[in-house]
């Protein structure tokens, strides 16, 4: 299963979800680790430290998919 990790840095938050949630966009097209967007991960161990070292305050799972 691959986890994506959605980082948005204008709210300063990092949300992790599952492969198949509705949130995740089928077609993402760039993303930029300072700018924010979306980062997929093979595992969700590698997701979590991804998030931890995002830089953002908030930092939750996804309501939707409860990864």
């Amino acid at each position: 299963m691959i986890y994506w990790v959605h980082i948005a840095r204008g709210i300063d938050r990092a949300t992790l979800h599952r492969e198949r949630c509705s949130e995740v966009p089928s077609n993402v097209t760039s993303s930029d680790f300072w700018e924010g967007g979306w980062f997929d991960y093979p595992d969700k161990q590698r997701a979590l430290q991804a998030m931890e070292q995002a830089g953002t305050t908030e930092q939750r799972k996804c309501p939707l998919c409860k990864p």
